[in-house]
């Protein structure tokens, strides 16, 4: 029994590279926004402890994986020519702001 699917070829391998690409792109996404959100959690759980160091080391790891999913969303909204700011992308800007403005202010405190 033979089975075809229009993905794979013959021997085996992905016919469509195109698909791994927006795979790969999607999985980026995915793991820098559950980065960025555990990070405003960590800040937040650190702020309230007064623990004002590890509040500015979340806000920087918040604000790395923001990097990161900004750029992975550039990418594939420039491929497939649509807006980069989605609903997604917005929650993410929301969560990562608020992490900066707890680190900043850890920061001057601490200071």
């Amino acid at each position: 029994m033979s089975r075809t699917d229009s993905t794979v070829g013959p021997d085996g391998v992905n016919a469509d590279p195109g698909l791994q690409r927006e795979r790969t792109a999607l999985s980026w996404q995915r793991t820098a926004l559950s980065t960025s959100m555990i990070a405003v959690l960590l800040a937040f759980a650190c702020l309230r402890t007064g623990f004002l160091i590890g509040t500015a080391i979340a806000g920087m790891i918040a604000v790395g994986a923001a990097v990161v999913l900004f750029a992975a969303r550039r990418r594939a909204a420039r491929s497939h020519g649509i807006s980069p700011w989605t609903s997604l992308t917005r929650v993410a800007a929301l969560l990562i702001g608020t992490a900066v403005v707890g680190a900043v202010l850890a920061v001057i405190v601490l200071f």
